[in-house]
């Protein structure tokens, strides 16, 4: 969203020029290399299958509306590239006002519903500002919520041939029944159970995005290197250029397989 990535320039300009903002960019950018276990790279792969959507089928399902004469190659490359530029803008937006503020900037994945309103709170017409970027930001998490279901809804039509209305009303209901409700819950009437140590919501979170995102890239290079690699090569041939997608086809046969089992197995030690 143009409009969502330019309040987020805004913020970064806004919140570097806090008083105390060079304490949060420092806390940003410098390294503490004590911190690098096999868990910390568990979450790393993790948060990087979860923001390129890979792992899960999002990529397999929309690439199948993509048109025939598209670049594959360049779209995937612009893809990284946009997201990483937007994770490292996100990064200066918010530690720079958590220690401006006097948040601890170990709050954990709600950090932006906590820094952010305080710094609205310090800007002129602040509040217009925070419904406004908070509703850009909802928009964004829905929207990219749906190409979640998409994958969902897409495999549930093909398997069965059902309408594809009977098809979204099962996914809804399932997310609700199974999902929404008990992680609502764990917050409130069934916040004493615990699943691996963890309640149900951060229970989800742990072995959706730590777990499973892994086994099912796992799955996707394998079957991608071994199953399908005639008709891969054939699709990413296509005004790609042969030298970088032999390396990209190596590179998902023998490397991401070997990376991805070794990170996995060395967190179960």
């Amino acid at each position: 969203m143009p409009l969502l990535f330019l309040f987020l320039i805004a913020m970064v300009v806004r919140n570097v020029t806090l008083p105390g903002a060079m304490e949060g960019v420092a806390f940003y950018l410098k390294p503490d290399f004590s911190k690098i276990t096999a868990e910390l790279f568990v979450f790393v792969l993790g948060q990087v299958f979860f923001a390129l959507s890979l792992g899960f089928g999002v990529m397999i399902t929309l690439s199948s509306y993509l048109d025939k004469n598209e670049n594959l190659v360049q779209t995937a490359v612009i893809t990284a590239i946009t997201n990483t530029i937007i994770a490292i803008l996100a990064g200066f937006m918010i530690f720079p006002s958590l220690f401006s503020f006097g948040v601890a900037p170990d709050s954990g994945p709600t950090l932006v519903f906590q820094s952010l309103p305080i710094v609205f709170s310090h800007m002129w017409a602040g509040s217009v500002f925070a419904v406004i970027f908070f509703s850009l930001l909802l928009i964004a998490a829905l929207t990219t919520s749906l190409t979640i279901y998409e994958v969902l809804i897409t495999t549930i039509q093909e398997k069965t041939k059902i309408r594809r209305t009977a098809a979204i009303t099962i996914v809804l209901a399932a997310i609700f029944i199974f999902g929404n409700i008990p992680s609502i819950l764990s917050y409130g009437p069934w916040k004493d159970v615990s699943v691996f140590g963890k309640n149900i919501f951060d229970a989800f979170d742990y072995i959706s995005g730590n777990i499973l995102f892994m086994l099912t890239a796992l799955g996707s290079a394998l079957f991608a290197g071994f199953v399908m690699k005639d008709e891969a090569k054939d699709e990413l041939l296509y005004k790609g250029n042969h030298t970088t997608v032999n390396i990209w086809f190596a590179y998902v046969k023998y490397l991401v397989p070997l990376v991805i089992l070794l990170i996995f197995v060395s967190n179960l030690f």
